[in-house]
């Protein structure tokens, strides 16, 4: 599948139980780190810690702007297997399954943005939603015979984890201008 997945977390709390790793090279007897720190959940899920991309950053609501985030991109064949999972195949996670990885590392998060970008240059539509609303909304892009967007979710204060509100309904200013990225 050509698509980015990345994840902006406000905390770290939630990475406490993933194997973090980063790749080194030995030079002398010396090891030294080279590339960027990962994290693993599981055999087919990796998250890469990396810098947000500057047309996500013009996407986000000015306040989601300026937070420091941390930000993962969900590589290996998580979603491609997510993909086949909810058209039908039966697939063994060999551990978490990527909702359920979603499930945890979003619930104990104070703030969250999901980026689903198809062919890693397209966000059609902004949603704030509630984790539950998330995952079911990443299932439904990845159904083949629905007609796929690229979005972001931003998470709902917590007084409001009940409901779900559409980007049509929030305040559209300047930085969803330009819905279509192309690079």
């Amino acid at each position: 599948m050509d698509a980015c997945f990345e994840i902006l977390l406000s905390t770290r709390q939630t990475l406490e139980y993933l194997e973090c790793d980063r790749e080194t090279f030995t030079w002398g007897g010396v090891e030294y780190p080279q590339g960027e720190k990962y994290y693993l959940c599981g055999k087919y899920i990796k998250l890469v810690e990396r810098e947000i991309l500057p047309h996500i950053i013009k996407r986000l609501p000015p306040a989601y702007g300026t937070m420091q985030w941390l930000n993962f991109s969900v590589q290996w064949k998580g979603l491609d297997l997510l993909e086949l999972e909810v058209n039908g195949s039966e697939i063994d996670w060999e551990g978490k399954s990527f909702d359920e990885f979603l499930k945890v590392i979003l619930t104990e998060q104070p703030q969250w943005v999901v980026i689903f970008e198809w062919h890693c240059d397209r966000i059609d539509s902004l949603y704030q939603q509630n984790v539950h609303d998330c995952i079911s909304r990443i299932k439904n892009n990845l159904k083949w015979d629905n007609n796929r967007e690229g979005f972001l979710v931003l998470s709902l204060p917590e007084n409001e984890v009940g409901s779900s509100a559409m980007a049509s309904e929030l305040p559209c200013p300047d930085f969803m201008l330009e819905c279509n990225y192309q690079s």
